[in-house]
């Protein structure tokens, strides 16, 4: 653990730096509710569809945004392991060994991170081909989403030549090497996840606007699919935190608040991805609220001798029906719905008997009989009478 007195490795403390402090609280704050909110949606969305009376099976997105997931916690857990070697302490409180563990993390940190937003961007992509049957959209999506992936994962590979100067560059003077600019890359590489973001957010814009709809279905259709651009807004905190970094002079101070935005980004992509897809839990929790409030609206008038069969429907105003009808007004003044069960029961039973008859005729069970024969005899000819 970092030290609340300067070890030297580093320099003496600057005026007004107080050693004692550090960012635990945000690291581990902001990442496990994040983490956890990212875990539950995705449960829901594997668990909604599974409850319908024609369950689907779990298509591709499915299968990426559980990837996303497994990459996010891949960041919550170099988030973690990171604090106990200085990560959110002043430079000054570290030694040289605990920081070039933390570069190492963030060495590895970048690529975790890198995975889990593409994991998430392709799961939204092949989400909405599921939905509108994209073509040519997802290609250009795809394309942009794994060309930024290849870029960073090859890019931070070979950022410091050799390698090891990634670290050493920091801790050893007589190392020799040469690196990118570490910071601006970062930072460059945050404002490429978020234009491949909005890109991704007006993608199906177009198709929802030729759809035959309502304007007020589509504003809703837009609204939800716009739900995503929440990762958006960690994303632009995320470049904030890169660029007080690139102008920062204490590297593990100034580098915390990215380590938290790197890992909030991509569980926060994971619960936008996943809202549009809780329409069935969503629906089912709707109904049983109504189902609820119903149960409580009902109230019984007569506490003595409650038929256990009725059901009370009040009304404002109980209005006489005419005589034709099939509601019945009982003597509370409520339409009795056993006396209206039991007239379409007898209605069902008359129409029943008709068609039955009707049946019945059509077989020749009931019809008139014509006599086609005649017999004739001689007596009755002379009597003249014909049969």
């Amino acid at each position: 653990m970092p030290s609340n007195i300067a070890t030297g490795d580093f320099g003496p403390v600057p005026p007004g730096v107080d050693l004692a402090e550090n960012q635990t609280g945000n690291l581990l704050g902001a990442v496990i509710t994040v983490a956890v909110l990212a875990t539950t949606a995705v449960i829901l969305r594997l668990c909604a569809p599974m409850k319908k009376k024609e369950a689907r099976k779990l298509a591709i997105d499915d299968y990426l945004i559980i990837a996303a997931l497994l990459f996010s916690w891949g960041t919550a857990i170099s988030c973690f392991i990171s604090i106990p070697h200085g990560n959110g302490y002043h430079l000054q409180s570290l030694t040289k060994e605990e920081f070039i563990i933390v570069w190492k993390i963030l060495f590895a940190y970048v690529m975790i991170y890198a995975t889990a937003v593409t994991c998430t961007k392709a799961s939204i992509v092949f989400f909405y081909r599921r939905i509108f049957n994209f073509r040519w959209p997802l290609g250009i999506c795809m394309f942009l989403i794994l060309g930024y992936w290849v870029t960073i994962i090859v890019t931070v590979a070979v950022a410091c030549r050799p390698l090891p100067y990634f670290w050493l560059v920091y801790t050893d003077p007589t190392a020799i090497g040469v690196c990118i600019d570490v910071p601006k890359f970062f930072f460059g590489n945050g404002i490429a996840a978020m234009l491949i973001d909005v890109i991704i957010l007006c993608m199906p814009m177009p198709t929802i606007y030729k759809l035959q709809m309502q304007a007020s279905q589509k504003i809703a259709v837009v609204g939800i699919l716009l739900l995503g651009s929440f990762v958006c807004v960690a994303s632009i905190c995320r470049i904030i935190a890169l660029e007080k970094n690139t102008q920062g002079t204490d590297a593990t101070w100034t580098m915390a608040p990215v380590f938290i935005w790197s890992s909030v980004e991509p569980f926060v992509g994971i619960i936008c991805a996943c809202l549009p897809t809780f329409g069935p839990f969503f629906r089912r929790w709707w109904s049983k609220v109504r189902t609820g409030r119903s149960a409580n609206s009902r109230s019984n008038p007569s506490a003595e001798n409650p038929p256990s069969t009725t059901t009370w429907l009040r009304k404002p105003r109980a209005k006489k029906p005419p005589k034709d009808s099939l509601f019945s007004i009982n003597d509370f003044g409520c339409v009795d719905e056993v006396q209206l069960m039991n007239d379409i029961n007898a209605t069902r039973s008359s129409r029943d008997e008709a068609v039955s008859d009707h049946n019945d005729m059509e077989r020749g069970d009931c019809a008139i009989t014509v006599q086609q024969d005649v017999d004739v005899t001689w007596a009755k000819y002379k009597t003249g009478k014909r049969i």
